[in-house]
């Protein structure tokens, strides 16, 4: 057997040796120490002669052995993972050190360039700057003449148009009140003139109102029922009324003011009158019937003008005749 000398060992060679030495000789030996005391206590506790006491010696050897060995493995695999992830940082870190390093050259580089160009790029943006300022001054030339050939004065100012705006909501407003003034005026001079002969004149003012409330708001019920009369009234005098005030404010379908509206107002303020002979009250569908006439009428349907609002009494004639 040849047995090399020290000098001429390798410090691998010697780390190999050192190696085998730790993890398999002085295991080796331990395991067959410790394999004998597990002998004899196994032996005295199994029936005699049933199993050789080297049979027992080899089995215990051999099951230590294997669980040196397993353990052995899964440290060193354990060890092996950890080093390869530890190799693998530090060869992230490298990679990403390297990198975060080119960009300045990069960076350096295209800076020389920029400056290199920044002469050419400044004449260049001059002469581009200078010829929009041109073609802007010109296309608003343009459109300025074609807006205004004729060099008139521009357009009117924000403050004079807001003041137009505003003045025409006002007229607006202040035209639909006028009319609407007039209308009630129309309609207080007819019931003046028609209903004299039969309510007094110091309840006039009274009567009057309730129905120039109904005239401004068709949705308007009166709460109390009017009884104080010079001369009895019919169910169809008071609907005559009602719809020669109604036509000429918008009356059918569509408009402002329906039989409906009409008939829930004559059955409130008239009751008394809307019955029968018999005192029973006249239906709903009766009352809408705004026009039907009787040999009995006292004020009778008034059909509107040309004009669409004045009535046929002396002083309104008397208008309608000026007017034309």
């Amino acid at each position: 057997m040849k047995i090399d000398s020290p000098s001429s060992i390798t410090s691998r060679e010697a780390s190999v040796r050192l190696e085998w030495i730790s993890t398999r000789i002085l295991p080796g030996v331990a395991v067959l120490l410790l394999s004998i005391p597990l002998c004899q206590w196994a032996d005295s506790n199994l029936p005699d002669g049933i199993v050789p006491v080297f049979i027992i010696y080899l089995m215990i050897v051999i099951a230590l052995w294997s669980m040196y060995m397993a353990v052995q493995y899964a440290f060193v695999g354990i060890a092996q993972t950890r080093k390869n992830k530890t190799h693998a940082c530090n060869n992230q870190t490298a990679t990403n050190e390297s990198t975060a390093q080119n960009p300045v050259f990069l960076l350096e580089a295209k800076s020389i360039v920029a400056e290199s160009n920044v002469n050419e790029n400044v004449c260049d943006a001059e002469v581009v700057e200078e010829i929009a300022e041109k073609t802007t001054i010109t296309d608003t030339k343009v459109i300025a003449e074609e807006t205004n050939p004729g060099n008139e004065p521009s357009t009117v100012s924000a403050a004079s148009a807001s003041s137009t705006y505003q003045q025409g909501i006002d007229d607006f407003y202040q035209s639909q009140a006028e009319s609407q003034k007039k209308k009630l005026d129309t309609i207080h001079e007819y019931l003046l003139y028609i209903m004299s002969p039969f309510v007094y004149e110091e309840d006039m003012d009274e009567f009057c109102t309730d129905l120039l409330r109904f005239a401004m708001d068709h949705n308007y019920r009166p709460e109390v029922e009017w009884k104080r009369y010079k001369t009895k009234l019919s169910s169809f005098d008071v609907r005559h009324l009602v719809w020669s005030i109604a036509i000429r404010l918008g009356l059918g379908k569509g408009k402002v003011y329906s039989n409906d509206d009409c008939a829930c107002y004559i059955e409130r303020r008239f009751a008394s009158l809307c019955v029968t002979g018999s005192g029973e009250p006249l239906s709903h569908s009766t009352l809408r019937n705004l026009t039907v006439t009787s040999n009995s009428d006292q004020i009778h349907c008034d059909i509107q003008g040309a004009d669409g609002l004045l009535f046929h009494i002396p002083s309104q004639l008397g208008i309608e005749k000026d007017g034309r």
